[in-house]
């Protein structure tokens, strides 16, 4: 029964779509109904097929030493007591976020990264019919993240047309980076979930962006992007080395969002404990946002006795941050948490958080590609916050796709 609501949950999330389009005659559905179908696919064969099962859990595996390598570097600096020992998450996000970004940047020197994000995006612009840029970012935005991803498209930006520019942050923000998926590891969740999760997203966000902002002006690019990295490292060990640096400054973002994000829901639910205390009533603002949600949690096919738990992390993931959200689902996961959820829950809150789709995501676009395309700043930032509904959308139909194989 749950499954059945899961299908009428993806049916209502593409009508809220439509009723939300910029210009719902305009849609053009062949890129919303294979990004559907290909999300539908991708699922199956990650969740039910053997072979590609074992593929992605070979992959969690590895994910997972890289994690272990990440604690050795660790513990050569702080020592084994503070690596090794109790969860701290400067220590292990932080170091994982390093070694990956290092990593990254090695394989970027190399060329492994730019064939195999060539590759996919080749098959999406054929396939989705969508332009070479939107192809490649949105692809791109799985391995390096949001903002990252638009450098690689940097001298198209100008020339996008609306619907382009929306696509490609929107599908961004329904995903995560290489170095989000290690760090959400590092905190407890599943690699295996998350990666299936972000790729499945990338499908969902492009159909999602399609309906919410079809094309509707002459398209300026219509083949292929050239790959070109701007300030390209003399070898791999300066490859490694920037990728190093550029990753202890992604750390420090990341450490610096969660603990602004813990301290003002923090601060807000003081502020909304002093009014509520008079009439007896303790809840917080997580509370009082996972109730709204609620139903749209139950839809996604969650049962009715756990939707509130699964509606509350969502409200966190988009009021504060996925880290935040993220670091309490690992608990109850664990065993740790104040409630317990089903094995297939916990699947489906996974991919309903797996995303940049939160209030900060809005600024960092603005700040970034703002940055890359002032020009186009003012536009950036009028569609930002439809470009997180966009993203949430899109995490939540993966949501609701994945519980239909669970």
């Amino acid at each position: 029964m749950d499954k059945l609501i899961g299908l009428l949950g993806i049916a209502v999330i593409i009508g809220i779509a439509v009723l939300l389009s910029n210009n719902r005659k305009a849609i053009k559905w062949r890129p919303v109904v294979v990004g559907l179908a290909f999300n539908f696919i991708a699922a199956l064969l990650i969740l039910k097929v053997p072979i590609t099962r074992q593929a992605f859990e070979a992959v969690g595996q590895g994910i997972n030493k890289l994690l272990e390598f990440a604690v050795d570097g660790a513990a050569g600096i702080f020592g084994d007591k503070l690596a090794r020992g109790e969860f701290i998450f400067a220590i292990r996000v932080g170091s994982s976020i390093i070694l990956i970004a290092a990593l990254s940047s090695l394989a970027y020197y190399l060329g492994i990264m730019q064939r195999i994000v060539k590759l996919l995006a080749r098959g999406l612009m054929r396939t989705m019919g969508i332009t070479g840029p939107e192809a490649l970012s949105s692809v791109a935005a799985v391995f390096v993240g949001q903002v990252e991803c638009q450098f690689l498209i940097k001298p198209y930006l100008k020339r996008l047309s609306s619907s382009e520019l929306f696509t490609s942050i929107a599908a961004a923000m329904a995903t995560i980076s290489g170095s989000a998926l290690v760090a959400y590891t590092a905190l407890g969740m599943n690699p295996v979930w998350l990666l299936s999760a972000s790729i499945m997203s990338i499908f969902a966000g492009i159909a999602i962006a399609k309906i919410l902002c079809p094309e509707t002006e002459q398209k300026a690019l219509t083949g292929e992007v050239v790959l070109d990295i701007e300030n390209k490292p003399v070898n791999a060990f300066d490859a490694i080395a920037h990728g190093a640096m550029d990753g202890a400054k992604i750390a420090v973002n990341v450490m610096v969002m969660v603990l602004v994000g813990i301290a003002m829901v923090a601060m807000i639910n003081f502020l909304i404990a002093i009014p509520l205390h008079w009439f007896g009533v303790s809840w917080q603002i997580q509370d009082m946002l996972g109730v709204l949600l609620t139903p749209l949690a139950w839809l996604l096919g969650v049962p009715a006795h756990e939707a509130f738990h699964v509606a509350r992390l969502m409200a966190t993931e988009i009021f504060v941050n996925e880290f935040v959200a993220y670091g309490e689902l690992s608990q109850v996961i664990h065993g740790h948490g104040a409630y317990v959820l089903s094995e297939r829950t916990q699947l489906i809150a996974t991919a309903a958080l797996c995303g940049f789709a939160n209030l900060g995501s809005i600024a960092i676009n603005i700040g970034g590609l703002g940055a890359m395309a002032p020009d186009r700043r003012g536009e950036i930032a009028k569609i930002g916050l439809k470009c997180l509904v966009a993203a949430n959308l899109a995490t939540w139909i993966t949501a609701a796709t994945c519980g239909l194989f669970m």
